[in-house]
Parts: C-alpha cells; sequence; structure tokens
C-alpha cells in the first residue's frame, strides 16, 4: 500500500500543471469562437439611394449668407490690419568693461581675460602677414618660388600603349560611326492639313513639275495617314485617310490630262502629306 501511494497525482502538481495555470488553463483547449460569427454577412454590394438635394431657395439663402460673412469679415480686417512688431536689434557686446563707478546700462557684467585682448605670439621663424591694404588686389603664395627647370617637359602626344614580350599591344577602340538620320520617303512631297484629305490648289505648281517631267513613266502617289497610336483602330484610320489623300492627288493628276493607266495609288499609315514618284 505504501508503495503504490507514490504512484498517485502529487497534490502540489507538475511543471506542466504550473505552465497551465500561468497561461490561464490548459492550452490544448479549444479557443471560443470569435464575436460575431454566428450573425449572417452584411450586405456590401447594397448602395444607399442618392441624398435629396435641398429647395433652391435655401441653397441661394447659404449662398448669400456665406457672401455677406465674407464681406464683413474683410471690412473688418480692413479696418483692422494686423501689424507685425518689427523685432529690435539688440544692442552690441561692450569692448571693454565699464569703467569703475559706472551705473546703469554701463555697469552691465563683463568678464575679460587678459589672453584674449593680446595677439598670440608668433612661433619661431614666421614671418608676419603684411597689411591688408598693401596687398589689395594681389596674391601671396608662402613660401620660396616653385623652381620649374627641374620639372620635365610635357609630351604633345599621349604615350603608346604598354606591350610585353611575346604579347601584341591591342589597338585603340575604334570610335563608333556617326548614326544617320532615318530617309525620308523619295519623290516629291504634297503637304495637306492634319486630318484633311482635299488637296490644296497651292500644291498644283509641284504637280506640274512631275507630269512635265514623267514622259512615258508611271506615276505613283503614296497618301500618308499622320499616324498617332499603333492600335488596329488608329492604324485603320490612319490607313484610310492616306488612301483618301492618294486619291485626291490621283484626281488632281487626272485634270493636268495624266492618264489614268499611268496613275498608281497607295496608302501608308507612317508619315504626313502624300508623296509623288515616278516608277
Amino acid at each position: 500500500m505504501l508503495s503504490l501511494a507514490g504512484c498517485g497525482p502529487s497534490p502540489v502538481g507538475t511543471p506542466v500543471t504550473w505552465w497551465h495555470d500561468l497561461e490561464g488553463g490548459v492550452i490544448a483547449e479549444r479557443r471560443p469562437p470569435p464575436p460575431g460569427a454566428d450573425l449572417p454577412y452584411p450586405k456590401i454590394y447594397t448602395v444607399p439611394k442618392r441624398p435629396m438635394l435641398p429647395d433652391p431657395a435655401y441653397r441661394q439663402a447659404v449662398e448669400a449668407a456665406l457672401i455677406a460673412e465674407r464681406d464683413r469679415t474683410r471690412q473688418i480686417a480692413a479696418r483692422n490690419p494686423i501689424v507685425v512688431p518689427a523685432t529690435p536689434k539688440p544692442p552690441p557686446p561692450p569692448a571693454h568693461p565699464p569703467p569703475a563707478g559706472a551705473s546703469g546700462s554701463e555697469a552691465t557684467a563683463n568678464a575679460t581675460l587678459p589672453a584674449a585682448e593680446t595677439a598670440p605670439p608668433s612661433p619661431a621663424g614666421a614671418v608676419a602677414p603684411p597689411d591688408a591694404e598693401s596687398v589689395r588686389g594681389t596674391v601671396l603664395l608662402a613660401g620660396a618660388p616653385l623652381n620649374a627647370s627641374g620639372l620635365p617637359a610635357l609630351a604633345e602626344a599621349p604615350p603608346p600603349p604598354a606591350s610585353f614580350e611575346g604579347v601584341p599591344a591591342e589597338p585603340l577602340p575604334t570610335p563608333p560611326p556617326p548614326i544617320r538620320p532615318l530617309p525620308g520617303p523619295a519623290g516629291t512631297r504634297v503637304l495637306f492639313a492634319p486630318g484633311v484629305a482635299q488637296m490644296a490648289a497651292s500644291q498644283n505648281e509641284a504637280l506640274h513639275d512631275v507630269v512635265a517631267r514623267r514622259g512615258k513613266k508611271t506615276i505613283l502617289v503614296i497618301g500618308h495617314g499622320d499616324e498617332q497610336s499603333d492600335t488596329p483602330e488608329g492604324q485603320a484610320a490612319a490607313l484610310t485617310l492616306g488612301l483618301a489623300r492618294a486619291k485626291s492627288v490621283a484626281a488632281a493628276l487626272a485634270a493636268m490630262h495624266v492618264p489614268a493607266s499611268a496613275i498608281r495609288v497607295g496608302a501608308a499609315s507612317v508619315g504626313v502629306g502624300a508623296t509623288v514618284q515616278y516608277e
């Protein structure tokens, strides 16, 4: 009986029991549900009704009252402006202590040190600085003047690249070629107003020159559509405008007795106006 009595639970407890007591109970217990978990979900998708506007007469009355309050505030500010007083400058500190028997502001306490009123002693071998009036407009250099005769002469060209025995020296890097601008469309340019497909009468002079030099060649007319975006809709609108411009130039060439079989039209979304060239 005595041996079995030692196997029972200890009335003092174990470290595990102590830890559970410090934590507020058994750690493995299930936590209670959060507050409001049993309530239905809120209807977030609902939109409140549009607020009703007040009567127009009431709004006009509020506006008139605000205007009157603003005017009254401006009048009060004009009658009683805010004046910021100027801050007086502090008096300069006295250069010397006041004489004995002085009174009032002359008797202000002042501490002086003999070492502060006298100039520091110059070190041995130092040269006293000259007077500021005598060196105005000049530059003083400390020490003896520099002897340029012992300096090496400057080379007229940079030194050659370093080379090692058995290893050829690398050539200097070749500078990249200059960037050339992109070539523009070849041929005679016909100008149009932005977004307009009808050719102006002022461009007939350029077409007369093209017709005079044509001979028996075929004339190719390319209309450009002032491209503004790379979207499918923007490209389609630009091609439509370019084709309309090309047809307008072709009609002007036909009026100058150029046969229709000698005229070809095309369209491009990039560029402005139209281009006339020979094939």
